[in-house]
Order: C-alpha cells, then structure tokens, then sequence
C-alpha cells in the first residue's frame, strides 16, 4: 500500500497543531505536534485583506478587525505568531502529512462566494512544496467542488458537523468525488460501526476529529478509521502504540 496522507490507517493527525501545549496554529504548535510523533497536522488557511494566507481557525481574534479586513503588516503588528501558508510550509518537515482546511464556510459573515482562496491554496502548495502530502478540506462544499475541479488528483475530504446528516455528508462527498468525509466523533456516539460502514461503503475514507480521550481514541481505532485527529497528540500515539 502507498503512503498517503489517508494511510496507512489508523494516522494521528493534530488538530491545528498540538493545541494541548501551544496557542493553535501557530509554528510552536506544529513543531510540537512532530515532535509528538503525530504523522500529520490539521491547520486551517484564511487571506488578508492584501491577499496573502494566514493560518488561523477563526475569522478574527478578540476585539481586532476581521482578518480579511486588515493587511498582513497589520496582522504582524498585532498577532506576530500567526504564521503565513509559506512560512508552514517550509517550517512542518516532508514527511508530516498537512490537512489544509479552507475556511470558507457559507455562514460566515465573510463568506467569499468566488472561493479564489481555493485557488490561491493550491496554486501556493503546488509552488513552495508538493501537493502530494496534502488533505485538502473544508465545511464549503462550493469550495471543494471548485478544488475538484482544478486538480481531481489532489486529495479532498469534506467536512462536516451537525445539523448535517451523516447520508449527506456522504452525498456531498462522493458527488465531488472526493476522498473522505470529515465528521466529528459525535457521529459515532449511537452506532459507531454502522457509521464507519456507511462511509467505507461509500468508497470513502474516515477523517475524524475531535478525538480527544483514550477511550475516544480505542473506539475509533476498533472500527477501523483513517484518520484521527486529535488536540492532544501525544495521547493518541501512545494509545496506538499501546495496540
């Protein structure tokens, strides 16, 4: 089996970095969560009102202007651990798989209908590293399918969280073709190995997060997921490496 960032299974992905021990997506949480062992970091890229990508989870911090309404200068000046897209890039080793969430989602007051930070993500991966060690992801269907539809090879999962349903999660995947769905472990609170089965039916991998206890961890790993991801990392390497 080829390494890929959807296998072997089950991988240990931390979520934006290892948050556990870091403030997020900063380049000290992702150097943390290397040296945690974790095989892949999910990180999460948004654009400044000057068009460069910013790894951030929200659309704004505290009482500071969005991050799509200020310059990357005025980004530095206030938040100088916000790293840029390039900076992760040549910061996170080659070997460490990279989950890129586009955070474009449809309820977001800064929602961009022409999703050109999709295209601007990829065009950047492809210049300054190697698409092949990207898991490209996002709540915004309208964003994966655009993703789809710039490079069908380049590995894709959606996202997604309640109210939406399992089934279509699964839908909305697999009519992009996409390669994974991306539900939180919440979905697999009532029957987790008919959940699981939904989704390998589907000819879809498991990229799960919120995966945040030892138990959590186990039960995943007994129903055979892909794709872990978790706040604490450390946690769940010395789970897996428990059997």
């Amino acid at each position: 089996m080829n390494r890929t960032p959807l296998n072997p299974a089950p991988l240990v992905y931390a979520h934006r970095g290892d948050r556990s021990r870091a403030p997020d997506n900063t380049l000290e949480a992702y150097g943390l969560a290397v040296e945690a062992g974790a095989d892949g970091i999910e990180l999460d890229v948004r654009r400044t009102a000057d068009g460069v990508l910013i790894m951030s989870h929200d659309a704004r911090h505290g009482d500071m202007a969005p991050f799509i309404e200020m310059t990357m200068d005025e980004v530095r000046e206030q938040m100088p651990e916000i790293p840029t897209l390039i900076e992760t890039l040549e910061f996170v080793p080659p070997h460490i798989w990279l989950n890129v969430e586009i955070k474009n989602d449809p309820a977001d007051s800064y929602h961009d209908p022409t999703r050109r930070i999709v295209d601007q993500t990829i065009a950047t991966i492809d210049e300054h590293d190697s698409l092949e060690r990207i898991l490209l992801s996002s709540f915004d269907v309208g964003a994966m399918q655009r993703a789809a539809e710039l490079r069908p090879d380049l590995l894709r999962g959606q996202l997604i969280r309640e109210p939406t349903s399992l089934e279509d999660g699964i839908a909305a995947a697999t009519a992009q073709k996409a390669h994974a769905v991306h539900p939180n472990v919440l979905y697999f609170s009532e029957d987790p190995t008919a959940s699981i089965g939904q989704i390998h039916s589907a000819g879809l991998a498991a990229v799960v997060w919120w995966v945040n206890t030892p138990d959590q961890v186990r039960s995943m790993v007994d129903i055979g997921v892909d794709v872990i991801i978790t706040d604490d990392p450390t946690m769940a390497r010395r789970v897996l490496d428990q059997g």
